[in-house]
């Protein structure tokens, strides 16, 4: 029986993939600035740990209390957002790559030297690509984000563990899905240039992270796969020369 760390995991993506893990049978302890709602507990074999990953001390007892409590842990999953008001840039970087850096180097020492055990780094497309709505400090974290899984993969596989990430698109998630669902021209649009004529949902995004976090994916290593139903694919002048009808 796997044991299964999800950080920030308390809301949206995170609720799905606690759910897809402990109903293969995963031992699941999430960690996040709330707790999960009774519900999701009843599920399966989920525990919850509130803690401030950005408090070192406090980040750290809560990783030794959830060992303790649940046993050595097989895979650890990032899913954290910066959603403070101060200082964007500080914050960004605090949240998405110094708490990871600190998680990571904590954790690492405490997985078993035998089988499979992996940590699953999810960012963004912006990690490649500018976008509107994010500023700078967005797109350089989760640009370092996606360096950080390759470094660590690079440093960690002599010890038996495995670093990918997941680089995501816009999906429907139980937050955001009300919006997409009743603003019918925009959701047409996503249909429209995205190969496989869909949004992708929380449940296709979890599916990939479970795959990651498996033996299934014992060879799989360094990468970082980019779930978007292919639209990265498609070259912008193209994309733009469609929806003109040019």
């Amino acid at each position: 029986m796997a044991h299964s760390i999800i950080i920030g995991g308390t809301k949206g993506l995170g609720r799905e993939v606690a759910r897809q893990l402990a109903e293969r049978g995963d031992v699941v302890s999430v960690i996040g600035r709330s707790e999960l709602p009774e519900e999701d507990l009843a599920a399966g074999k989920i525990h919850s740990y509130k803690a401030d990953i950005n408090d070192g001390k406090a980040i750290r007892s809560t990783l030794d209390d959830l060992l303790n409590e649940n046993g050595k842990a097989n895979y650890c999953i990032f899913l954290q957002r910066y959603r403070g008001n101060d200082d964007a840039w500080e914050g960004e970087l605090q949240t998405t790559l110094t708490a990871t850096k600190n998680i990571v180097e904590h954790l690492t020492p405490q997985f078993p030297p035998t089988g499979d055990n992996g940590f699953v780094m999810v960012g963004s497309v912006f990690s490649r690509y500018i976008g509107e709505g994010q500023g700078i400090s967005y797109h350089v974290a989760k640009s370092g984000l996606d360096q950080m899984t390759r470094y660590y993969a690079s440093n960690l596989g002599s010890k038996n563990i495995r670093v990918n990430g997941i680089s995501t698109f816009t999906f429907l998630k139980e937050e955001s899905k009300e919006f997409y669902l009743n603003n019918k021209p925009l959701l047409e649009l996503y249909e429209d240039i995205i190969p496989l004529k869909r949004m992708g949902t929380t449940e296709d995004l979890a599916g990939v992270i479970a795959f990651l976090c498996s033996s299934q994916a014992s060879f799989v290593n360094g990468q970082i796969i980019t779930v978007d139903g292919g639209l990265s694919l498609l070259w912008p002048e193209s994309v733009a020369r469609h929806l003109k009808q040019l």
